[in-house]
């Protein structure tokens, strides 16, 4: 049985066993591409303490070599904990990911070409997978949230009202994430895998902080 952080839910689990996977990560059902973009920028504080700006912008398969770069600088434990599959392998899931076919997706860059985050919005059917990951030493400043709060105005606006992440039951980082969104979770938990599912409504999304913790 799910566990709720609310009462009476009426949220739907995407599913009630574990997810299939793609080579150790969840896949989004094929969509035809369309126009879409928009970018913000966040003020966060860079590794040396200093306030440094960060852009928010659409990513597709051009932003690959970005990606692969970050990839490099991420630990395995957080490259294992994004992708649950082998650390050596997140390399390969990314012509999928940054696909316009199969979701979107958003860059967070602190310059051009140098990318310190990556968010992304997984088609299934009428819901959508989300999906983050951020450079080690760019976590807890902001970007993670700023990514969630962006990925969730995007599923409002292509009316995928449920949405879900799967992570491990061990990702406080993430659940930390998905409670700080105010919006009610489901929560149902297999093995070592968590998915937790949420409706998104206007008010929740528009009130998301920006820049606070994540």
């Amino acid at each position: 049985m799910a566990d709720c952080d609310a009462q009476h839910s009426s949220i739907r689990l995407p599913r009630r066993s574990a997810p299939d996977t793609m080579g150790g990560y969840r896949s989004g059902r094929s969509c035809a591409p369309d126009t879409w973009g928009g970018s913000e920028r966040l003020v966060t504080d860079g590794a040396d303490g200093t306030a440094t700006p960060v852009l928010l912008r659409p990513a597709g398969p051009a932003d690959i070599p970005a990606a692969r770069a970050m990839h490099a600088r991420c630990s395995p434990h957080t490259l294992t904990r994004r992708y649950t599959g082998p650390a050596g392998d997140a390399d390969r899931y990314l012509g999928h990911l940054l696909s316009p076919r199969f979701g979107r997706s958003l860059a967070a860059e602190t310059a051009p070409g140098r990318m310190v985050g990556l968010g992304h919005l997984l088609w299934d059917d009428d819901e959508a997978e989300i999906a983050l990951l951020v450079e080690d030493d760019w976590q807890r400043r902001g970007i993670g949230r700023a990514l969630l709060r962006s990925l969730l105005a995007i599923a409002l606006r292509e009316r995928r009202e449920i949405v879900y992440t799967v992570t491990r039951t061990s990702d406080a980082a993430m659940l930390a994430l998905m409670r700080g969104t105010g919006l009610p979770l489901e929560r149902h938990a297999e093995g070592g895998t968590l998915v937790l599912s949420t409706r998104v409504t206007a008010p929740p999304v528009a009130a998301l902080p920006l820049a606070a913790g994540g």
